[in-house]
């Protein structure tokens, strides 16, 4: 992602405060990319319009302009902030009701480099079904999608990457490639840390009977571990003080490291779009996603590095 000429932002219409605004500023500035500022917010006077006839219609066709209008002005101001930081900025408005479907026809249309989009903690309910726009997108956004948190971003922070250097699938290790790419190249743009974590969890239940035993596993699981990711990591050019190493539950010890190591960024991959949802989507997956206090980057084996 040496080159990122064009930048999707999927504007909140309920939120004034959109902290993806931000972050789209900061990397339209730094990479000098383009800004497509997108905003979907469903009408119903329009299916009402439909149904009627006379004053009636005319009325709900006011109303459906006013509707429109308004955000369509939200966005122009929006537009205006970009351009004043000398990034070219251009915006869509729909009002389809079903929200990420015109979102994903327009990024299949408009083929940016990067998606962003604010998320927000969904209610149990559509986290059991998987039918809300954020996970729509993260299960068929075929470009990067950067998930933001509604916090700023720390001066002196990092962009990390997840990575997991034991997969024996060739498809695994090209991602993996992909995410430290990915890393190293914001990390580089943005001036900030770079970062790469990886979580391995030995398998002791009942296997040794001996304390002392559990601990020479545990060791020797850790150094094969630390090898690989070493292998890894100098290819990037990444030095080994930069390797953050847990062992453990990795949703707990993956917060536990964004914190301590200060991150911005959280760079994740999912093998391609048919088996994202095998990948990345469950229970951890929802934890990762939504609880980590830092911004998410969902990249796609199936992209190949600019």
């Amino acid at each position: 992602m040496e080159k990122l000429k064009k930048i999707l932002v999927i504007v909140d219409p309920d939120n004034d405060k959109d902290h993806v605004i931000d972050r789209a500023i900061l990397l339209g500035f730094y990479y000098r990319a383009s800004v497509l500022l997108v905003m979907n917010k469903a009408n119903v006077l329009a299916q009402e319009e439909s149904a009627q006839s006379g004053l009636t219609a005319r009325f709900f066709s006011s109303q459906k302009q006013k509707f429109q209008q308004h955000y369509q002005e939200r966005l122009d101001a929006l537009q205006k902030r970009f351009e004043a930081q000398g990034i070219d900025a251009s915006t869509s408005f729909t009002s389809d009701k079903n929200a990420s479907e015109a979102l994903l026809r327009l990024i299949n249309s408009e083929q940016p480099d990067m998606v962003l989009k604010s998320v927000q903690n969904p209610g149990r309910l559509a986290r059991i079904l998987i039918t809300n726009t954020d996970w729509r997108l993260v299960k068929n956004c075929p470009t990067p999608l950067l998930l933001v948190k509604a916090q700023p971003w720390v001066e002196d922070g990092c962009v990390m990457a997840s990575v997991d250097p034991m997969h024996a699938k060739a498809q695994q290790n090209a991602l993996d490639h992909l995410l430290l790419e990915t890393t190293a190249s914001l990390a580089r743009a943005m001036q900030l840390n770079t970062r790469v974590f990886h979580c391995y969890f030995p398998d002791l239940s009942t296997m040794f009977p001996k304390v002392t035993d559990a601990d020479v596993y545990i060791r020797k699981v850790r150094q094969q571990h630390h090898k690989r990711l070493l292998e890894l990591i100098n290819q990037h050019n990444i030095d080994e003080q930069n390797l953050v190493m847990t062992r453990g539950d990795i949703a707990k010890t993956l917060t536990h490291a964004i914190k301590r190591e200060k991150v911005n960024i959280l760079v994740l991959g999912a093998l391609s779009r048919n088996v994202v949802e095998q990948a990345i989507v469950g229970s951890t997956a929802e934890k990762i996603l939504y609880d980590t206090p830092c911004d998410v980057l969902v990249m796609k084996h199936s992209l190949s590095p600019s």
